[in-house]
């Protein structure tokens, strides 16, 4: 059986109040006990703030396949008349959605939600499955004078909503009392009607607070006494004013030695109210406390040091807080009204509502009757034991298997085409924005293949010919060439400039060699959907940054965003870097954090980057590492020689010649390999040191050496911002690669080297370890590199070092295929 439950009710202003608790609690509780069944989640994409939320939270039991979004146009708030077609548009799109799943059932969390949110729900109106809705209480319809009678607007929407429960299938009764009031007040029949019950989070329990605690949370809430409270919404049925009432009732000692604790959030005119009921009674301010909205800590803190729990309302549909206080061994009375002495579960403990006398003789009994307040507290533990989401869950999914076996089998129908539906209403409305409503409808529907959406920000802009660039260049044109069979491949980038990325098809169609695109045409804004996967492929710190919110909206509409990260130098070697390097990394990174995966270009760099989360208790997303390829000319790599290249090279042929590729900044570790050769080059040695690539930072001093060198030229050689066709003619022209760096992210120029069985001297720092193992010689000083560099030369006509020719490596073609897999397995 396939399952979807519409969750809108933990999306809604319902979410907030005991409704969104509970229907992701049970949501949740179907989950982890489904069985063999299917359950798949629907969530509404203009409520895309509480999107994210709800999917981590079932993470562990649902794939993310399993959870669809569908996207109308916004706002669709029924208490707004103008909204009225769009309303009715996002209705069959909802439906239309549904249908494209092809559920056995579909079970409605919150029917009455939408009057002032982007709630939208329909029963019927276009998807031919069943349908179930939670039930939690008919209170409005029988207290309509409070609740309907003076809002015409409001009782327009909860009338068209209760008219929708009517053609449920099944309602799903959080209680008996609820069940009862379905029964009498929807005329429903009596077999329809399931009572499920509830249960709370396991947060609520008891829990033993030090005195520094305590104090901590007297100090906030200004609680200076033992208390009684009371927790949960301010409507008017639920009777603060009756509570408050019988607490001013309290014999005088018995009041004056505890305070009056009102817990929950509420609006300022209902605070005022209070306040002036308070003063009413003749009670001083600060003997009744109104906490306002507080967290599930401080509330379970409350639950478990109150001397008492109470709670008077007048009508509840389950009565919720009553068993959380329970839950965590609170001594707890109740009105005898309604649902609540389900929940509670003793006559003794109950009282009527209505009567603030009766209230206050109750509490009185239970504040100064030992026995009875001990009686009270054992009770409300055994009685919490009761109620559990897995016994709500395992109820639910056996009244929907009853109702999906029960259903008559019928052949499928056509489902109606929906966008001649859609023209026909939108003709109704000439202020509608068209253009929002189709891109809104185009979400609704999947390609045939997902999008490997791949960023590549930095080199549509320019090609700084760094390493980063040639992982960027070599990765895209392996997956353009050789397309992967479960995606299309499709290159985008970002500005600045707003919000959104676009595809990259012009500079595509330049880098793979194909005519020119016209420049005037624009590119076009990207599409997704759930299922793609966006790659932030290339760094541009600065765009990607700005980006960060749309990273949020693609994850919230079901698209997988990952980020490579190459390296944490910035963050972890600052010294080696311009004086806002460190803050602007950690800028970038954090932006990365913030998505579901980060792929790490080396084991050393996974590791560096799961301590910098767990560092600042940030919540690890899947973490995972590829290593990168290796021959250039898989790489697209740029053309182009000098003048002078022959001449170069015939100087590197004379003498052994050792080589450095990178950006000549600190961390490359220049300055120490040339204090090495300048030493060995006043001992007479004879070799060559060619330094490849562009000046980078805090080298100014490094640069006037090397420019000023007596050598230059000679056996030293600076080739800045050269070609990937001259730099592999330098590699085949040299003798050892030299890599001295303080840090790395991998070390790109060891496997090149190892490609043409290049020799290899290496600083022993952790990534090159991982990177060329006992390939390599390894050094940790100026005096080592000069010994390692000497016993090289001189044996050099028939040396025995070690060189890598069997080192593994990999072509561009296996790293893009590795970073494929890594980044299509999903947690």
């Amino acid at each position: 059986m396939r399952i979807l439950i519409d969750l809108q009710g933990a999306q809604s202003a319902s979410r907030h109040r005991g409704i969104g608790r509970y229907t992701l609690a049970l949501a949740l509780a179907m989950a982890k006990n489904k069985g063999e069944h299917e359950i798949h989640l629907l969530l509404n994409g203009m409520l895309a703030e509480t999107i994210r939320p709800i999917r981590d939270a079932f993470k562990a039991w649902i794939p993310a396949n399993h959870i669809h979004v569908w996207q109308a146009l916004a706002p669709v708030n029924s208490n707004a008349p103008e909204n009225a077609v769009r309303r009715r548009i996002a209705a069959i799109i909802r439906e239309d959605a549904i249908s494209q799943i092809q559920p056995d059932v579909v079970h409605i969390t919150s029917l009455y939600d939408g009057f002032g949110d982007n709630s939208v729900h329909s029963v019927h109106e276009r998807a031919e499955c069943l349908v179930a809705i939670t039930f939690y209480d008919a209170i409005p319809l029988i207290q309509a004078a409070a609740y309907l009678d003076n809002n015409p607007v409001y009782r327009d929407h909860y009338l068209a909503c209760t008219a929708q429960a009517k053609n449920a299938d099944l309602l799903l009764a959080i209680s008996e009392s609820a069940r009862q009031e379905a029964v009498t007040y929807l005329q429903a029949d009596s077999h329809r009607v399931i009572n499920i019950s509830s249960a709370v989070d396991p947060c609520f329990m008891p829990v033993s607070y030090s005195a520094e605690q305590t104090r901590d949370l007297q100090r906030r809430l200004g609680i200076r006494k033992p208390f009684v409270m009371y927790s949960g919404a301010t409507d008017e049925r639920k009777n603060h004013r009756g509570l408050i009432s019988a607490f001013a009732q309290l014999p005088t000692d018995l009041r004056h030695a505890h305070q009056l604790v009102l817990a929950g959030g509420l609006p300022a005119d209902h605070r005022e109210q209070l306040e002036a009921h308070v003063r009413d009674c003749g009670l001083a301010q600060d003997e009744v406390v109104i906490t306002g909205r507080i967290s599930d800590d401080d509330l379970v803190q409350l639950y478990c040091q109150c001397a008492l729990y109470v709670f008077p309302s007048w009508h509840e549909g389950f009565g919720l807080p009553a068993l959380e206080a329970m839950s965590c061994g609170a001594a707890t009375i109740g009105a005898n009204t309604t649902s609540v002495p389900e929940v509670i579960g003793w006559e003794r403990a109950l009282f009527d509502p209505y009567d603030p006398a009766d209230i206050a003789q109750k509490m009185a009994e239970a504040l100064t009757d030992a026995d009875f307040h001990q009686e009270l507290r054992a009770h409300a533990l055994r009685q919490a034991t009761q109620f559990s989401w897995d016994n709500s869950a395992l109820r639910t999914i056996a009244a929907l298997e009853d109702l999906v076996s029960k259903a008559t089998v019928t052949e499928a129908s056509v489902r109606p085409d929906l966008l001649p539906a859609i023209a026909q209403m939108a003709a109704e409305d000439a202020s509608l924005d068209l253009m929002g409503l189709s891109q809104a409808i185009a979400r609704n529907h999947r390609a045939a293949k997902p999008q490997l959406l791949v960023d590549i920000s930095e080199l549509v802009q320019r090609d700084a010919r760094t390493g980063i660039q040639r992982v960027v260049r070599s990765i895209l044109h392996e997956w353009l060439s050789h397309p992967p069979e479960a995606y299309e491949v499709r290159a985008v980038y970002a500005t600045t400039d707003k919000p959104g990325y676009r595809y990259a098809d012009r500079f595509v169609q330049n880098f793979m060699g194909a005519p020119a695109a016209n420049a005037a045409d624009p590119d076009a804004a990207i599409d997704y959907a759930p299922g793609d996967i966006f790659l932030a492929l290339d760094m541009q710190p600065q765009v990607q940054i700005y980006q960060s919110p749309f990273y949020q909206t693609l994850r919230n509409h079901g698209v997988d965003v990952r980020f490579v990260l190459y390296d944490l130098l910035p963050i972890t070697m600052p010294q080696f870097f311009p004086e806002d390097a460190e803050a602007n990394h950690s800028r970038w990174v954090s932006v990365a954090a913030q998505t579901d995966g980060v792929i790490c270009i080396s084991q050393s760099v996974a590791d560096e980057f799961k301590a910098w989360c767990q560092k600042r208790a940030a919540n690890l997303p899947q973490i995972d590492w590829f290593h990168m390829g290796a021959d250039i000319e898989s790489s697209t790599p740029s053309q182009g020689l000098p003048e002078d290249a022959v001449v170069t090279l015939d100087k590197l042929s004379m003498r052994p010649t050792f080589l450095m590729v990178g950006t000549v900044e600190p961390r490359k570790g220049h300055a120490q390999v040339l204090d090495a050769a300048n030493a060995l080059w006043n001992c007479s040695a004879d070799f060559n040191l060619v330094l490849v690539g562009k000046q980078g930072w805090k080298v100014e001093k490094l640069v006037n050496d090397l420019q000023a060198h007596s050598q230059l030229g000679e056996r030293l050689f600076w080739l800045q911002g050269i070609s990937d066709e001259y730099l592999a003619k330098v590699y085949a022209q040299s003798d050892c690669l030299i890599a001295a760096s303080y840090g790395e992210g991998f070390g790109l120029p060891l496997i090149e080297a190892a490609q043409i069985d290049l020799p290899i001297i290496a600083r022993d720092i952790p990534v090159f370890r991982e990177v060329a193992g006992d390939y390599a010689t390894y050094f940790n000083s100026v005096a080592g590199l000069e010994s390692v560099i000497s016993n090289w030369v001189a044996s050099f006509e028939d040396r025995q070092d070690k060189n890598s020719k069997h080192m593994p490596w990999q072509t561009w073609g296996q790293s893009a295929a590795q970073l494929l897999q890594r980044i299509s397995t999903r947690s």
